[in-house]
């Protein structure tokens, strides 16, 4: 496949520090991150998987209109001693969301769980040691699939804790690159066929075995990161993405491939 192949020859130049970089420049890392320290390791990994699970149907985009939003909720707000208080804070922004029955049903369901119980007084080495046990729970907790966007997303939230928290010795191989319009689009760009979205999984997981074989210490947490950040760029837009972390031909030759 001629696009799969471009893709593992291109992103095997991006160096380990800037796959960390560009992990730091999603919105979830960029607005929660002061929250690590003041929460603690386990309470902040509960509101980061519970912020997870609603983060769809959206009032805009993510990155202005959820995480800055949660955030600014969260610093009016004194840590919470339990995860009724939690509930509390958070049920105070759902309420006011789109579909709000639905994600205070969702939160609801997550925090009232024996999984949220357990997350609430784990170490960051906890969880990092029973990462894909996690998933496959938070699956079976929320009667949703797997590979769910709003699973794998949630999980990739609380990987992004475990990487704040400096702990990087864990297992997201096996889960699947949360698909959304961003993911989706840029697939299509590529001249990949998207008639599911388990055809746009399977292209990403091929891409990330492709890369871990070509020695990048990367997992799907990297992959989609850059993903969704650059899915609907323009072709310019891509390579001054690129260019900021000292990489532009890698955005140059990324726009070559989108204008075939």
């Amino acid at each position: 496949m001629r696009s799969l192949n471009e893709i593992l020859e291109i992103f095997s130049q991006i160096p380990l520090e800037v796959w960390n970089k560009i992990v730091q420049e999603e919105p979830e890392w960029k607005n929660m991150r002061e929250f690590l320290e003041k929460y603690g390791f386990s309470r902040f990994a509960v509101l980061m998987t519970a912020a997870g699970l609603n983060d769809f149907q959206l009032k805009g985009k993510a990155e202005v209109a959820y995480w800055p939003k949660i955030r600014e909720l969260l610093e009016s707000c004194k840590p919470p001693e339990s995860l009724s208080d939690l509930k509390s804070i958070l049920s105070e922004f759902y309420s006011r969301e789109r579909l709000p029955d639905l994600k205070l049903k969702r939160l609801s369901r997550f925090l009232s769980s024996r999984l949220a119980e357990w997350l609430w007084e784990s170490s960051a080495k906890d969880v990092a040691e029973n990462f894909v046990k996690i998933w496959y729970e938070l699956a079976t907790t929320m009667k949703q699939n797997r590979d769910a966007k709003t699973i794998v997303f949630a999980m990739k939230c609380l990987g992004i804790a475990l990487l704040m928290a400096g702990e990087t010795n864990f297992s997201f191989e096996s889960i699947p690159i949360p698909v959304d319009y961003r993911v989706r689009e840029f697939t299509r760009r590529l001249g990949i066929a998207v008639n599911t979205d388990e055809d746009v999984r399977r292209f990403w997981n091929k891409v990330l075995e492709g890369l871990r074989k070509n020695g990048q210490r990367i997992n799907m947490i990297h992959l989609d990161s850059l993903i969704w950040q650059i899915g609907v760029l323009r072709d310019s837009e891509i390579v001054d993405y690129f260019s900021r972390f000292g990489l532009k031909e890698v955005g140059e030759r990324i726009s070559e491939v989108l204008r075939r």
